[in-house]
């Protein structure tokens, strides 16, 4: 059942409904007062943030899947070196500073993501295998793997790591798969963050 009256956006006058001017922005009792709304300040904010809106919504239905997994893989990076903060490098153990030579922090994979898709990013043991690593071992030692594996030992045991080892499952993840792991991943690091902040 459709409103029998529209409440006009600039005069606050109320006209029927079948009368009304009505736009994407609101409903109005005519022409003049959707130019007058326009001019506005209310009006210039009112455009201006369904522009925005509808910019982002199309630049969303731009993303390819490549796009996607990129979205997901930096969610799922970002919150597994924010999940591992206090630790070391999981293969040197080193403590190393960002502004050091080969410095800073990635999450670096146990089975490398170009070997195993399936374990890059979602799912319980893809955040098994991916752990806070330091540039230098992740990147110019080519992910230091036999370090790795024996602090991946460690940390969460022989059995879990041969699990890993094991897992040849394909997955393969669609564009809303990919969307919703995004999703997960970020407020997931959200919630870390904030149950840390009520600690301090």
């Amino acid at each position: 059942m459709k409103a029998a009256n529209r409440r006009c956006k600039q005069c606050r006058k109320k006209v029927p409904a079948e009368s009304a001017f009505v736009t994407q922005l609101r409903a109005f009792c005519s022409f003049e007062c959707l130019q007058q709304f326009t001019k506005s300040e209310q009006g210039r904010k009112t455009i201006a943030k369904s522009s925005l809106a509808d910019i982002r919504e199309r630049k969303k239905r731009l993303l390819t899947r490549s796009d996607h997994l990129k979205l997901a893989q930096a969610a799922f990076n970002a919150y597994i070196r924010f999940r591992d903060r206090d630790d070391a490098c999981i293969s040197c153990g080193n403590w190393i500073l960002a502004d050091q030579p080969g410095g800073g922090w990635d999450a670096g994979h146990y089975r490398s993501t170009g070997s195993a898709q399936h374990l890059r990013v979602g799912g319980i043991t893809a955040a098994l295998n991916c752990h806070k690593q330091c540039v230098k071992c992740n990147r110019f030692l080519n992910g230091n793997v036999a370090e790795y594996r024996r602090g991946l030992i460690k940390k969460i045991g022989l059995d879990l790591v041969e699990k890993i080892e094991a897992d040849q499952d394909g997955r393969n993840y669609t564009s809303e798969d990919l969307q919703r792991i995004t999703q997960i991943y970020r407020k997931r690091k959200k919630i870390h963050e904030q149950i840390m902040k009520k600690k301090q």
